[in-house]
């Protein structure tokens, strides 16, 4: 029988995505994930180059499209006060977006906040707080000529709002908090760190 490049590869994909949500990456094993595969070690070695190699390839197109959605929603310009109520409205839609995408891909995300530690992606949320931080960092400094308090920026001001949104949105989706309940709690916490911003900042 001809070897079948595709169905092999298929099939350790499959194999991999019980394995890693059953016991996590750290636990699972490249020869328990080939021998449900019904697959040779060496077999697996054509196929990818490790078993974080292996966890990437399921979730890496994924992660790439919701990242390429978030990046979209920072490519701003503040050229009047007037933009800033407009990006504040932005921002309540680029929330309800990602968390439909994440709904979309349960499967996926789940995988990365519960069964990711061990493997290069165990600080993804982590590392997407760090990045929406810098994103606010520089809002604020778009916006500085319009506040009464510019004074008042800090990376760390920054960092505390990113963090309660960022950790609420994932916190909920992974305690199986309904999508529209998700994104009606994940936008009151926007609001209040918007107000927040607004009262420290003066703008």
């Amino acid at each position: 029988m001809p070897y079948d490049y595709e169905k092999t590869h298929e099939s350790i994909l499959e194999s991999a995505m019980k394995s890693f949500t059953a016991e996590g990456f750290r636990n699972a094993s490249i020869r328990n994930i080939c021998r449900e595969a019904g697959v040779t070690n060496g077999a697996f070695y054509a196929h990818f180059k490790s078993k974080d190699d292996l966890f990437s390839t399921l979730v890496e197109d994924c992660l790439n499209k919701f990242k390429e959605n978030y990046n979209g929603f920072n490519d701003i310009n503040v050229e009047s006060p007037e933009d800033i109520p407009e990006l504040f409205r932005m921002s309540y839609v680029s929330v309800e977006i990602l968390i439909h995408y994440i709904y979309e891909h349960r499967d996926v995300f789940m995988l990365i906040l519960k069964c990711s530690g061990g493997s290069s992606y165990e600080s993804f949320v982590e590392d997407l707080i760090h990045e929406e931080s810098r994103n606010t960092m520089d809002f604020f400094e778009k916006c500085s000529k319009y506040m009464t308090k510019p004074g008042n920026i800090s990376e760390r001001l920054a960092g505390i709002g990113s963090a309660l949104v960022i950790n609420l949105m994932f916190d909920a989706f992974a305690k199986g908090v309904s999508e529209e309940e998700n994104i009606r709690e994940t936008r009151i916490s926007s609001e209040f760190c918007i107000a927040g911003y607004r009262e420290i900042l003066g703008f």
